[in-house]
């Protein structure tokens, strides 16, 4: 057998393997920078797009916008109150269904179960978690969290873009 660099070969053919060589090389190269350009130009166009969802800033500081008192809670559905999102999360992760969140042993969690209604104002919203201030009842003027969930109308809720809730997102 015959190897193609071998000078046995016609010059040519030497010449020919080299140069398709150089351009195998050549090909891979521009592949691999295509590719990258392919990926930057892919995350910069998710990145605007993103941008593109988020509100408009009106000033430099954040202000909290004021929302409507909304009536909450039911005697059969109680409401979750949670010191942090992250606690209410995790507590709805645990217990994805009424009947579950409604057995479950609350010691020791950081939830509070109430089985009345209330008034509450929203403050933010974080996700799947908003914000609220009690405006009514004994616990009147305290801040937790609850579920978006628990709110009138969660399907007004974008969970990408948190708005305050009572909002219509369209």
């Amino acid at each position: 057998m015959i190897d193609e660099t071998s000078e046995f070969l016609p010059r040519s053919r030497r010449q020919r393997t080299r140069g398709s060589r150089r351009l195998g090389v050549l090909g891979g190269i521009l592949g691999l920078i295509l590719f990258l350009g392919a990926v930057y130009l892919s995350s910069r166009l998710g990145v605007e797009m993103a941008r593109n969802r988020l509100p408009e800033k009106e000033s430099d500081q954040p202000e909290l916008a004021t929302s409507e008192t909304l009536r909450v809670g039911s005697s059969r559905d109680p409401l979750y109150l949670a010191q942090s999102p992250d606690i209410l999360r995790r507590f709805f992760a645990a217990h994805p269904t009424a009947e579950d969140r409604s057995s479950a042993d609350l010691s020791g969690l950081g939830i509070r179960r109430l089985q009345d209604s209330m008034d509450l104002t929203t403050l933010r919203a974080e996700a799947d978690a908003v914000e609220v201030k009690v405006a009514s009842g004994a616990i009147a003027g305290a801040i937790y969290w609850i579920h978006h969930s628990q709110l009138p109308k969660p399907a007004t809720f974008d969970p990408i873009i948190s708005p305050v809730p009572g909002a219509i997102v369209e």
